[in-house]
């Protein structure tokens, strides 16, 4: 029973009962009741803030952070909502999430795990490769070996790691290989990003480019392709709609309108993309990064970069932006995550972006 209540309380409500005694701390960062917890959790949207201001004449810029369930998002103000300080430098280095973690780039170091819950981090270094090396990353759990695991895309060669060991290993990786278009999306256990291949014909007069879904499975780490929707002239983001792959695309390189594809499947035997939403008043069509829908309202959350997040409403059409956190500030990133306890056992404390040092006891004279 203890169990059962506990696994549907907030994240800080536990970190707290755990100085209870020292069997509820135990029951409490156990990995079945963190797996139960992050399971119970309701998803969450976390807002990253960019705030630039003068001080006394001189110019400064700060980032925090914000919480929002699907009910609490800032379409007119945030009342009620604390800012928190954004442990990181860059804003916009934020490129996966799983079960309340998010997976950090850092330009030249690796890569960092951070569970804004918490307050905890994993830093992960990359493995030796060439200089001038442009690596995309991807991040998602494997319940084989239950342990996450980060994979380095780096042309021609594909490189794993497994948190638990901090070490990174060489696998298979197919056989056309090219740039990364988009962010990647972790569904069904596999990571998703779309990749372009640019193809040269008739005596290098002509160039196209082709786009198709490539795909990770962390388990069995295997890559696959899926064929995009047709006809597709840019596709510029992948998500998950309703249980289902979802993509946004323009028609052609004169129209600005986006279509969204879903792709069906039924019994596992075939799959086919259907259309779900046309943005006909969207006019800054292939610039849409990234999209999310609200499951309460069905509304779509766009993310164009630099542009704040964008509310559109499919049935009329309209479309809105996000309340800033005030007039100086504006979104820089938005993601999905619940609120768990993974990385409670390890990494770093991460509170108001410094790191929190235990005091040695000084030596008695």
């Amino acid at each position: 029973m203890t169990v059962e209540i506990f696994s549907r309380l907030p994240t800080k409500s536990l970190l707290r009962f755990r100085a209870v005694s020292k069997s509820l701390c135990a029951r409490i960062g156990s990995p079945a009741f963190i797996r139960l917890h992050a399971l119970r959790s309701p998803k969450k949207f976390l807002c990253i803030h960019h705030d630039g201001y003068k001080d006394e004449g001189i110019y400064k810029t700060k980032n925090f952070y914000t919480f929002h369930s699907e009910g609490q998002l800032p379409y007119n103000s945030y009342m009620g909502i604390n800012p928190i300080k954004y442990p990181f430098i860059d804003a916009r280095s934020t490129f996966g999430s799983c079960n309340g973690i998010l997976c950090l780039r850092a330009f030249g170091k690796g890569v960092t795990l951070w569970n804004p819950s918490t307050r905890r981090k994993v830093a992960i270094r990359d493995p030796r490769t060439f200089r001038g090396d442009s690596p995309v990353y991807g991040f998602g759990y494997d319940p084989v070996i239950q342990d996450y695991k980060i994979l380095r895309i780096s042309h021609p060669t594909l490189f794993v790691c497994t948190v638990k060991t901090r070490t990174w290993r060489k696998i298979a990786s197919p056989n056309e290989c090219s740039r990364v278009t988009s962010y990647q999306c972790l569904f069904n256990g596999a990571l998703h990003w779309v990749e372009t291949h640019v193809r040269t014909l008739l005596f290098d007069k002509y160039t196209y480019y082709d786009h198709h879904i490539m795909t990770f499975d962390f388990s069995s780490e295997v890559c696959s392709s899926i064929e995009l929707p047709e006809p597709t002239w840019e596709t510029s983001g992948l998500a998950v709609i309703k249980g289902s792959l979802a993509v946004i695309s323009r028609i052609s390189v004169r129209h600005n309108d986006c279509t969204i594809w879903v792709r069906r499947e039924y019994n596992d035997t075939s799959a086919f993309w259907s259309v779900a939403f046309k943005l006909n008043t969207v006019s800054y069509g292939n610039q849409v990064d990234r999209f999310f829908q609200l499951t309460a309202t069905d509304d779509l959350l766009l993310d164009p970069y630099g542009r704040g997040i964008k509310v559109y409403n499919p049935e009329t059409e309209v479309l809105s932006q996000l309340a800033d956190f005030s007039a100086s500030s504006h979104i820089v990133g938005m993601y999905i995550c619940v609120e768990s306890l993974e990385l409670l056992d390890m990494g770093n404390s991460c509170y108001h972006g410094k790191q929190i040092a235990r005091k040695k006891a000084k030596p008695k004279k």
